[in-house]
């Protein structure tokens, strides 16, 4: 294992697990997942920093909330150096930030509403990954797993032009890393969920919802506790040989 001691004076042999957007309903069901006793979790968090305290104590794992706005320059600065205070090299990273989904037609689109998707998705992942894959491959091994969208599998849906780039810019970016570290011991792989039933989509309109819910093959959206599980095996020593990948978690639909 990599050098994971912290001021906390935790043991030195607990792997690190950084969790991006952890307390998002997928960031709880992940933790809750990987949380085992014998690692320490690393979860960032924006505003809902007080739901991760709140898990601190039904989870085994250690939990140490990071609070900071990813979606700003200055709050990814914070935040990477709150997590590098932590650790100098996690032994895997989760990526999960979005920001709420809103149905927009292209025509109604400005560069800000590209930017912001962006900003929040994107420009986090480049920074998080940036300051430390180097410091996982240097290690000799190393998880990443990226949280995407079906929207990467087929045809998206109309009227979120600006979710689906991206989506599909954390897309190529997640292939890009795959292939430049798969012979340094790390995996970078993505999950493409389908429609999930979260506070994403409370703008989303409820027919909506229900119309995708009844094409889908299960008659059902996707949860965070189908995902999770998903998660959780690319994390296991068990998904070595497997990097570039994106894994959909659609219920068969788009598949």
């Amino acid at each position: 294992m990599p050098d994971t001691s912290t001021p906390r004076d935790l043991p030195r042999d607990l792997p690190r697990i950084l969790v991006t957007g952890a307390s998002s309903a997928l960031g709880q069901a992940v933790i809750r997942q990987i949380a085992d006793g014998t690692n320490v979790i690393l979860a960032g968090c924006h505003t809902g920093c007080e739901r991760l305290r709140e898990l601190a104590g039904q989870v085994a794992s250690t939990l140490i909330p990071l609070e900071a706005d990813l979606s700003t320059e200055d709050g990814l600065a914070a935040f990477l150096a709150a997590a590098e205070a932590e650790t100098q090299t996690p032994w895997a990273i989760v990526h999960l930030p979005a920001p709420k989904l809103e149905l927009l037609r292209f025509k109604d689109l400005s560069w800000a509403d590209f930017e912001a998707q962006l900003n929040l998705q994107l420009r986090s992942a480049v920074g998080v990954l940036g300051r430390f894959a180097p410091r996982m491959a240097k290690a000799g091994q190393g998880r990443v797993v990226v949280a995407l969208s079906s929207v990467t599998l087929g045809l998206p849906p109309k009227a979120m032009a600006h979710y689906v780039t991206a989506k599909h810019a954390l897309l190529g970016l997640t292939l890009a890393l795959a292939a430049e570290y798969a012979d340094r011991g790390v995996t970078v792989n993505a999950v493409s969920p389908g429609m999930m039933q979260t506070a994403l989509l409370d703008r989303v309109p409820e027919k909506l919802l229900e119309i995708v819910a009844a094409q889908n093959p299960m008659r059902r959206l996707c949860t965070p506790e189908d995902v999770a599980p998903v998660i959780a095996q690319l994390l296991s020593p068990t998904a070595g040989y497997l990097t570039g990948a994106n894994i959909p978690v659609t219920g068969g639909a788009g598949v």
